[in-house]
């Protein structure tokens, strides 16, 4: 009877032991979905994380795609809601389940890259995500970006006196409308895959972009000047599903936090490079460049205070987010 009793009590045991044994034995599958191409500098972040991920040694498997390969940043953003990608990259469109973030996208409140490093790689730039967490089931796990805003048009913009001739392509966005009309300018908001037509055909002088949007869309072949402006920096966020992170256990996790560590710092190792060789490309291409003066810069900036002015009626967030961004200088 005893020998009967102790043979159970192992056969217990044994059961008791399965979902530690198996849990330890869980390859977490990670697929990883961005909308730039290849060669951009958020997908070669998305290359390091697989790279310092695979060597951890524990029992990960990631599929990185690029390039819009799940589908466009707002359809993508969905997916990693859904726990259908665990990983993704998404702009300020988040903002639809934070409206405080939109105000991140603020207007000439960077000095450069080196500034825009101190910001977004700082462990306070966190707080700024506010309920965006509990709103979405999605965590906000680093920051990286499309690049500093610039402007591309069909004729040189040397002052101020330039940009009330000037109608250009904005996003589907009012504070970028905002921005331009508060330099003058006449902004139409029309989706990014009219635009190269749209230059082609004048039905606008210009638009903005980071110039590595421009050089990889090819919007120099119809445009011919550059203005270097940085008048807003837009961020990518990088989103994780909370049930998908929470389920990992905790080397698991601390493998996974130290390989996207180093993936936003590559991010931003190599960025600026990026930038200037984006605008030598079109420069070579017979694109004239201007460098605007210190004076033009600051009558930009000026121009920005009824735009601050409408950023604070809208965005409680507005007055924190500008003097955490000038903290940072």
């Amino acid at each position: 009877m005893k020998l009967k009793k102790f043979a159970l009590l192992l056969s217990a045991l044994a059961i008791a032991s399965l979902p530690l044994t198996q849990a330890q034995a869980k390859t977490y599958r990670i697929v990883y979905a961005g909308f730039y191409g290849p060669s951009h500098p958020s997908s070669l972040a998305m290359e390091k994380f697989k790279e310092e991920l695979d060597k951890s040694g524990l029992d990960f498997k990631v599929t990185l795609k690029p390039n819009a390969e799940a589908g466009g940043e707002e359809k993508i953003m969905e997916l990693v809601k859904r726990n259908t990608i665990q990983i993704a990259h998404a702009g300020c469109i988040i903002k639809g389940d934070e409206p405080r973030i939109g105000a991140i996208e603020m207007p000439f409140a960077l000095d450069g890259w080196d500034h825009a490093r101190r910001v977004f790689t700082s462990d306070e730039v966190f707080k700024y995500s506010y309920d965006y967490t509990k709103n979405s089931g999605v965590y906000i796990k680093g920051y990286i970006g499309s690049g500093f805003r610039q402007i591309q048009s069909s004729f040189p913009i040397d002052d101020m006196s330039d940009f009330k001739k000037f109608k250009l392509r904005v996003p589907l966005n009012d504070l970028f409308v905002k921005v331009f009309e508060s330099l003058g300018a006449h902004p139409t908001p029309m989706p990014a895959t009219e635009l190269y037509t749209s230059l082609e055909t004048k039905v606008v002088d210009g638009h903005e972009n980071p110039f590595s949007v421009d050089k990889a869309a090819g919007y120099w072949e119809v445009q011919s000047d550059l203005l270097r402006t940085n008048h807003i920096f837009s961020p990518i966020h990088i989103l994780v599903n909370k049930k998908f992170y929470d389920g990992m256990p905790d080397d698991y996790k601390a493998a996974f936090d130290k390989a996207m560590k180093a993936s936003v710092e590559y991010y931003w190792d190599i960025a600026p490079k990026d930038d200037e060789e984006s605008l030598q490309f079109m420069i070579d291409k017979g694109n004239r460049f201007v460098e605007p003066s210190d004076e033009f810069k600051a009558q930009m900036k000026d121009a920005m205070k009824p735009v601050y002015d409408w950023m604070d009626k809208n965005w409680e967030s507005s007055p924190a987010i500008r003097e955490f961004f000038d903290s940072k200088r």
